[in-house]
């Protein structure tokens, strides 16, 4: 596989990590954890280098489900679906420019997570996607699981107001796929996350909360290992509607065998969410990745649909 083809599928998921884009809880409740049915509710957080090194390895980030825990014994379910477009830079393996193409990735990342104890909450997220490219070293069409993800969040602390929690993350490889693009991630990673989220109540009323995250991502495989950076800011002006805005930021930071994956992206993310009934919601958004390096830059679409139970 590539490597740019595998940094895309790494952060073209839906924060991620990140999803996964879509799998961060917003709590913008700062008195309670919310609920969609109460004045505050959850939200999300609900994933391109050397081109054909990066465009595999997007969504990761895979959704974070923010600071705060489940309680014990409660979770939901995020079903999220993401249309990401790349008109693609390539580079070659001194990272100058080499050609250029399109890539398109539509993606299905369930995001499940469940309070194991008041504690400890526990989750997992597969990755599924369709893949098309052009104009790349490979054309062609493909389909099929990239990466199933496992974490643990562990809460240290946690009042009316604040939460702070540490996460650790396994990414097991998905199906590799017989032609071209290959979809699976190649190798299992690692990660460390530390967690810190803020509610408040601003002077009319509206609640809202910051979440603030911060990971180190151990590679296996030859690519630079990444720390990432990502900011979530959400408040409910209004009964049953929640608006986010998000940043999620990666950087190598280790160097990387030759042809492997060593690049830099900066995305940003807006949504809504509108809550339907006191356990299920909808939130629709985009992101646009606005700076990077060693990466082509993209946009994309995200529609969710979430149960809690």
């Amino acid at each position: 596989m590539s490597g740019m083809g595998r940094a895309w599928r790494e952060q073209g998921q839906g924060q991620g990590q990140g999803a996964q884009t879509l799998g961060t809880p917003l709590r913008a409740q700062p008195l309670e954890p919310l609920r969609f049915g109460g004045p505050g509710a959850k939200a999300p957080w609900p994933c391109l280098l050397q081109i054909t090194l990066a465009l595999m390895l997007t969504l990761p980030h895979v959704a974070q489900a923010g600071a705060w825990p489940q309680e014990q014994g409660a979770g939901q379910l995020i079903n999220s679906f993401s249309y990401y477009e790349v008109n693609v830079n390539r580079y070659d393996g001194l990272g100058k420019p080499s050609g250029r193409g399109d890539y398109r990735q539509f993606e299905l990342s369930p995001y499940f997570e469940y309070g194991l104890t008041d504690r400890w909450t526990i989750g997992a997220q597969p990755r599924v996607q369709e893949v098309t490219q052009s104009g790349l070293p490979y054309t062609g069409r493909s389909f099929g699981l990239v990466q199933f993800n496992l974490f643990a969040r562990y809460t240290l602390y946690h009042d009316d107001y604040n939460a702070l929690s540490v996460q650790g993350q396994f990414g097991i490889p998905g199906t590799a796929t017989a032609r071209e693009p290959a979809l699976a991630q190649p190798n299992a990673e690692y990660e460390a996350r530390a967690l810190y989220g803020h509610g408040f109540v601003l002077p009319n009323g509206w609640t809202g909360f910051v979440d603030s995250e911060a990971g180190y991502r151990l590679e296996t495989n030859g690519n630079a290992d990444q720390v990432r950076a990502d900011v979530t800011f959400g408040v409910q002006p209004v009964p049953n509607w929640k608006f986010f805005a998000q940043s999620f930021n990666t950087f190598s930071v280790s160097g990387a065998l030759p042809g492997e994956i060593n690049y830099n992206l900066y995305r940003v993310e807006v949504s809504a969410l509108r809550v339907l009934t006191p356990r299920t919601a909808i939130q629709f958004g985009v992101w646009d990745d606005v700076g990077g390096h060693h990466i082509s830059l993209g946009d994309a679409g995200i529609v969710a649909l979430w149960y809690e139970f």
